[in-house]
């Protein structure tokens, strides 16, 4: 798995004129690629974004040709230049021809042009040197990719342990709102204390059974609202999803290709259900590992980005 961040180049000359060619790359959602030449060198532009196009999926990658000097061009001469010139004067001095002596040619606008050389001879050169130069930023990319996934790796691991935890915690906690509610159920219906044990034994006459039945939809009206507080605290499911995106991304790991994209969708949904994790967690410790997870999924988030 590449990362996104690279840098390479390559140094040669072209013409007499040293020349280089760098390729630096940075994290980008898509490929967008940028070359930067001569005007010289203009035709060679789009081979050079297609050999690019070729070799990545993603990120903004630039790549420059840089000369240390102008490249050299050709000096030639315009005839047409000394002809019409040559014209002009016969018409103004009233004469059939006028010749220009030749230590005079070089006073006249335009008859001295510079003409940009052919590179197009060079192609194979240019070739070798834009891979070079990829080469050497796709090692860089990967070296880095390295050192990233096992970032990722250490952070992935971290949110398991507080999952772990969390999970934990949250039981306990439902654990007690449960026993909590039934005890207040209990004592709604028995008008005081009492336990299940009690409840359920035979000293409880049919006549007060009867009354509990009745008072049963009463006390449901009373207490409805609270069980359903109490149904919204379950963060299993949470929990449970959160726990199948984290192994989602350690198999991705584990498989060491581009997944770039993928892991972002994965970084997307765990941040939403840790979103829904911190509104349902109602227990002191539990809610500040949750803030401690979402503080994790964003530093993950932004060491994905770098990854193709």
């Amino acid at each position: 798995m590449e990362s996104m961040t690279g840098y390479g180049e390559s140094r040669f000359t072209l013409g007499g004129v040293q020349v280089v060619c760098s390729a630096r790359s940075v994290n980008s959602r898509f490929l967008e690629v940028a070359v930067y030449c001569p005007e010289e060198l203009a035709w060679f532009k789009p081979h050079c974004e297609e050999i690019v196009r070729n070799r990545f999926t993603r990120g903004q990658i630039e790549i420059a040709f840089i000369p240390a000097a102008p490249l050299p061009s050709e000096l030639v001469f315009n005839n047409d230049i000394l002809t019409q010139y040559e014209k002009f004067l016969a018409q103004k001095l009233g004469k059939k021809k006028v010749v220009v002596p030749p230590q005079d040619y070089l006073h006249i606008p335009g008859f001295v042009e510079k003409k940009a050389r052919d590179w197009r001879s060079y192609r194979s050169k240019l070739d070798f040197h834009l891979l070079r130069a990829l080469i050497k930023m796709q090692h860089a990319r990967r070296a880095e990719g390295k050192r990233t996934v096992r970032i990722c790796l250490t952070h992935l691991r971290y949110l398991n342990r507080l999952l772990r935890r969390i999970a934990v915690l949250s039981a306990q906690a439902q654990k007690k709102r449960v026993l909590a509610l039934r005890h207040r159920i209990y004592r709604d219906l028995l008008g005081y204390s009492r336990s299940e044990a009690e409840f359920t034994a035979e000293s409880v006459s049919a006549a007060e059974r009867r009354l509990i039945v009745q008072a049963a939809q009463a006390i449901w009206q009373q207490r409805r609202e609270e069980l359903v507080r109490l149904v919204s605290y379950d963060a299993s499911e949470e929990i449970s999803r959160i726990g199948m995106h984290i192994a989602g991304m350690l198999g991705i790991f584990r498989k060491k290709e581009s997944a770039g994209r993928e892991l972002e969708f994965f970084l997307q949904e765990l941040q939403r259900e840790a979103n829904t994790l911190a509104a349902k967690v109602h227990d002191g410790e539990a809610s500040a590992l949750v803030v401690i997870m979402k503080s994790e999924i964003e530093k993950l988030r932004e060491q994905v980005r770098n990854l193709q």
